[in-house]
């Protein structure tokens, strides 16, 4: 078991289940915003001193906010980032079909979609293994994710953990 504690206040914030026993450090809904006051950061720029990918998103995969590292995955800037459904995003080759991302056939599957979904619904964080058909103009490719989900207030925070090419 994994127990999490804040950095503040050391209260526990959580627990992850685990096969080894440790803590980890976060920052609990109460200590936030007093970080954020503390340190005078913006969003922006706490998110881009994450190592890996990550997008903010809200009801419906909808992104509000994505760091250096998922941009640079993406080939979009932030302002065309924002507002975007994670499919879009993404690249998902099923959110320029008909209907667009979370209205296909394919969506009631999609691993991201129903992780967002379950963790903005219930608070409970996921962790999986997810894929991606992304559409490029030399043909579509698989893309392999490992991605956690957390509720952070009224948000949930995506991160993409071991992006590569999936194998055939």
């Amino acid at each position: 078991m994994i127990r999490v504690v804040c950095c503040y206040c050391k209260k526990q914030v959580k627990t992850k289940p685990s096969e080894i026993d440790a803590v980890s450090h976060g920052i609990c809904d109460q200590c936030l915003p007093l970080m954020v006051r503390e340190l005078g950061q913006p969003m922006s720029e706490f998110l881009d001193e994450l190592g890996h990918p990550v997008l903010v998103v809200q009801d419906n995969a909808r992104v509000i906010a994505a760091n250096a590292a998922a941009r640079k995955m993406m080939t979009k800037e932030q302002l065309e980032i924002c507002g975007e459904l994670a499919g879009e995003v993404l690249g998902c080759r099923h959110a320029k079909e008909p209907g667009g991302c979370g209205q296909t056939i394919h969506c009631k599957s999609c691993t991201i979609r129903q992780c967002v979904t379950h963790t903005l619904e219930t608070g409970v964080p996921c962790r999986k293994t997810a894929y991606a058909d992304i559409g490029l103009v030399s043909g579509d490719r698989r893309v392999r994710f490992l991605i956690e989900t957390e509720k952070v207030n009224s948000f949930v925070r995506l991160t993409m953990y071991d992006v590569r090419e999936a194998k055939k």
